[in-house]
């Protein structure tokens, strides 16, 4: 007589085998494949938000990234820095970069680029004058600047409110020339980048010689963008992820440090004139 096996324990092994399958099936297919390929991440060289030193990228922005890409988990990816805007942004519409770093947004390029929600930055552009000055020369209304003598770089636009202020205005052939003719007493007042002109005068020994008058002449929100044409997988899934993590930057401090790293005490005075009010 034939005995009968209790197959019971090999039917459950079998499902469970099944299981384990099924789990890992979804798992694959529901999970970012960071390892899809190399994250290619294009920028201009704009110290101090990115530059590359000894090829190891460096700057603010450099660092919000990086940051942002280790919390995600994804270790595979590179900055690459472009020669000019143009370049930087047929790159972007022809798919050949993922993320572009540092851009305002206008409707032209959010034709071919991914917004996320969060800026990361508010760049200014601020009156610059000597430090001998900064207590009777005050910026509210461009009235407060009829008596001064104001230098601007040709082909900036700065504002259209500016050019048409009626201000003493004399136009130089490079914003570079700004700084260095206002402290040799050619000008009195110079609309600038706030950040980068902090971090060249730092860099110059400089910084102690001017101060600069708020509110802002202008101020501006830039992104970090993603290509549309980029075949990055989960480009959307990206973005939200990325926007988590810039807010919880913003209030836990990281992104105030950052700023701090490169800025010292001007990193937290600008970064309180934007997120402290």
């Amino acid at each position: 007589m034939r005995r009968l096996t209790d197959t019971a324990p090999q039917t459950n092994a079998i499902v469970k085998m099944v299981l384990v399958c099924l789990v890992l099936c979804v798992a694959l297919f529901t999970i970012r494949p960071a390892a899809a390929r190399t994250l290619i991440i294009e920028c201009l060289t704009e110290p101090p938000l990115k530059w590359s030193s000894n090829n190891t990228a460096r700057g603010i922005d450099v660092d919000i990234m990086t940051t942002v890409l280790h919390e995600m988990g994804i270790t595979d990816f590179t900055f690459r820095f472009v020669d000019t805007g143009n370049r930087l942004l047929h790159n972007a519409e022809q798919g050949n970069s993922d993320i572009i770093l540092t851009l305002s947004m206008n409707d032209e390029r959010s034709q071919y680029l991914l917004y996320p929600e969060e800026a990361h930055l508010l760049l200014d552009w601020r009156f610059a004058v000597r430090k001998e000055d900064a207590n009777h020369i005050r910026f509210s209304d461009f009235s407060d600047l009829s008596n001064v003598r104001i230098g601007a770089a040709a082909g900036y636009s700065y504002t259209k409110a500016f050019w048409e202020s009626g201000l003493d205005i004399e136009t130089v052939a490079r914003n570079d020339l700004l700084i260095p003719m206002l402290l040799q007493q050619r000008f009195d007042a110079v609309p600038v980048n706030y950040l980068s002109t902090v971090f060249e005068t730092i860099q110059s020994g400089e910084r102690a010689k001017i101060a600069f008058l708020y509110p802002p002449l202008r101020r501006a929100a830039y992104y970090n963008t993603f290509a549309r044409a980029s075949d990055y997988p989960d480009k959307e899934r990206f973005l939200s992820e990325y926007d988590g993590i810039i807010r919880k930057m913003r209030t836990d401090g990281r992104l105030r440090d950052i700023f701090e790293r490169y800025l010292g005490p001007d990193g937290l005075e600008w970064w309180q004139s934007q997120y402290s009010q």
